[in-house]
């Protein structure tokens, strides 16, 4: 086929065992390991006559939904790499004319590309986060507090309507600060033995799918012999956490989605 370019998914060492992940974003073809010495391209060929580039801008509704297949399948091939290589993984959509072009960018960016795959190592990335519930937290946070303006009797004049008004903000003002002093606390108790950490940004329900406010989004990043040690703390936060109302969610392992250096293909 005259029109077949290469999709790339990520870096990884030339020993990474792609044989079962099968194949890629275009089914046709299979998942490959391309080598360029010390690193090699987790990559595999896509025809235009059915890959559609310009799909990947999202312009159109059909387009996004092609789109999330693409995003679904791209970071499934990256998570199986990785269970048998360090991986650098590489943004969605990454794209090559042939199999030449994806082997000139990679010795373009060889030395960072290796240098990184040699720090990171067997390393995984977890992640934390953490979800407020809102009456839960207040009357936790709040305990002794003034209550909220509408919680209060209706004011007979400007002056006590101002005061109470005050008192809210005030109160307000306790809260979100109590909740930061609990994060950070709940973050340093986090890092602990962990050779990395990386605030996220924060998700609105619309993409978290739960009611609760998320208040807390980070990566880390820890070698498997400090896991089970790491999750057992974990435990012990979620637990302190939960009692002044706040709901705790880990999942990993990943690939270092959040410890990546940018390779300038």
């Amino acid at each position: 086929m005259s029109d077949q370019h290469y999709y790339q998914y990520a870096f990884a060492r030339p020993g990474c065992s792609v044989q079962a992940i099968g194949p890629g974003v275009d089914p046709r073809f299979e998942v490959e390991v391309v080598c360029d010495g010390p690193i090699a391209a987790v990559a595999s060929r896509v025809g235009l006559d059915r890959f559609d580039v310009k799909k990947l801008q999202g312009e159109t509704a059909e387009d996004i939904g092609w789109l999330n297949q693409v995003a679904i399948r791209h970071h499934e091939i990256v998570r199986q790499a990785a269970e048998s290589s360090a991986v650098l993984p590489l943004r969605l959509g990454t794209v090559f004319r042939s199999r030449a072009s994806l082997l000139a960018a990679a010795a373009r960016c060889r030395k960072t590309v290796a240098d990184f795959l040699h720090t990171l190592g067997d390393r995984q990335e977890w992640t934390v986060k953490l979800y407020l519930e809102k009456q839960s937290a207040e009357e936790t946070t709040g305990h002794g507090s003034s209550p909220p303006l509408d919680h209060a009797p209706r004011a007979d004049t400007g002056a006590e309507y101002m005061k109470r008004k005050k008192a809210q903000l005030q109160w307000r003002r306790e809260l979100r600060a109590g909740l930061q002093e609990e994060i950070q606390v709940m973050e340093h108790q986090l890092k602990t033995g962990t050779d990395g950490c990386c605030r996220v940004r924060l998700l609105p329900a619309s993409l978290t799918g739960r009611p609760e406010k998320m208040v807390f989004n980070a990566a880390f990043l820890i070698p498997p012999s400090r896991v089970k040690t790491w999750l057992a703390t974990v435990g012990r936060v979620r637990e302190s956490v939960r009692r002044r109302g706040l709901l705790l969610e880990v999942t990993g392992p990943s690939p270092p989605y959040h410890f990546c250096p940018t390779p300038e293909l």
